[in-house]
C-alpha cells in the first residue's frame, strides 16, 4: 500500500514569481500543493493573466481551493469575455483576493504616462500581401513554388505578420527584393512596411533631443529586422527576449540602464516578466 506523505504544515506561504504557477501541472505548483498546507498563501505576480482564464483560474485555486473548486464552470463563465457585464462579475470576484500594486501608488518620482497612438497606414508591399493573405490567394503567395508561402491555416496571425513587416511572410522577403532591385538592404527595410518608415522618421529626433527608447514587440523576428536596420543606423542598442536568459539579460539591463545606450529591444513577453 502507498503511504500517505506527511504534508509540511506553514502559517503563512509566499511564492514571488508566481506566474510560474499558471500551468496546474507545473512541477511547482504539483510540489507545493502536494507537500505543504498552509493556513495563509501570498502569491507575487506582475502577469496573473497571460493568455487565458483557465491560467488564472490556477493561480486563484492554489489560492482558494474552496471559492475556486470548479475549472470548467469559471472557464465557462469567463472563457470568453466579449460582454461587459463579464468583466464586471469576474472583477466583482476577484476583488477580495487581487490586489493591484501600481507605480504611482509607490514611486512618487515617476512621472505620469503619455500615451500616443499614432495610425500607420499600410505600404504598397503590405496592402498587396494583405489582401492576397485575406483573399487567400495561393498564386501570388507561392510565386517560388508551393512551399515557398505562408500557411493559410492562421488568417489571422498571418494577418498580423502582414501589418508589422512584409518580411515576417514567409517567401516575401525574396520577392521584394525584386520590386526594390537597386534600393540598399535599409531601404528595403524601411520602404517595405509603415511602422518602420515612421520608426525612421522618429528615432534620429528622439536621438538628438537626448531621449531613451523602449521598443516593444509580440514577434521575435521582428525584434530581428529592427536589429538589422539598428546596426545598419549605428544606434547604440541592447535586446531582451524570451532566448537571452540569466546574467546576459541582467547585463543587457544594467548597460541600458548604466551606459549611453540608446535603445532596448524586448519583446512584450520578457519585457512583462521578472524585470523592474
Amino acid at each position: 500500500m502507498r503511504r500517505e506523505l506527511t504534508k509540511i504544515k506553514w502559517d503563512m506561504l509566499i511564492v514571488d514569481e508566481a506566474h510560474r504557477l499558471k500551468n496546474y501541472e507545473s512541477k511547482v505548483g504539483v510540489s507545493l500543493r502536494d507537500e505543504y498546507d498552509y493556513l495563509n498563501c501570498l502569491l507575487l505576480t506582475g502577469t496573473p493573466l497571460q493568455n487565458n482564464t483557465d491560467e488564472l483560474w490556477t493561480l486563484l485555486n492554489f489560492i482558494s481551493r474552496d471559492d475556486f473548486n470548479n475549472r470548467e464552470e469559471f472557464c465557462k463563465e469567463f472563457g470568453n469575455l466579449k460582454e461587459a457585464s463579464q468583466l464586471q462579475q469576474l472583477h466583482s470576484r476577484l476583488k477580495p483576493y487581487l490586489l493591484r500594486r501600481e507605480k504611482e501608488h509607490v514611486e512618487k518620482k515617476v512621472p505620469p504616462k503619455e500615451e500616443v497612438i499614432v495610425e500607420v497606414e499600410l505600404t504598397v508591399p503590405q496592402k498587396q500581401y494583405y489582401r492576397a493573405i485575406y483573399e487567400q490567394k495561393t498564386g501570388f503567395l507561392h510565386k517560388n513554388g508551393a512551399k515557398d508561402g505562408p500557411s493559410l491555416s492562421n488568417l489571422a496571425m498571418e494577418l498580423r505578420k502582414c501589418c508589422n513587416h512584409p518580411f515576417l511572410i514567409k517567401g516575401a522577403e525574396s520577392e521584394l527584393s525584386k520590386h526594390f532591385e537597386g534600393k540598399t538592404p535599409i531601404e528595403q527595410i524601411v520602404q517595405s512596411s509603415g511602422k518602420m518608415m515612421l520608426l525612421d522618421k522618429l528615432l534620429p529626433k528622439l536621438k538628438s533631443d537626448g531621449h531613451r527608447v523602449l521598443i516593444f514587440s509580440q514577434f521575435r523576428i521582428l525584434l530581428n529586422i529592427i536589429e538589422d536596420y539598428m546596426i545598419m543606423k549605428g544606434y547604440g542598442f541592447e535586446r531582451v527576449d524570451g532566448a537571452i536568459t540569466g546574467r546576459k539579460r541582467q547585463s543587457a539591463i544594467d548597460r541600458y540602464t548604466n551606459e549611453d545606450v540608446f535603445c532596448m529591444l524586448l519583446s512584450t513577453r520578457a519585457g512583462g516578466v521578472g524585470i523592474n
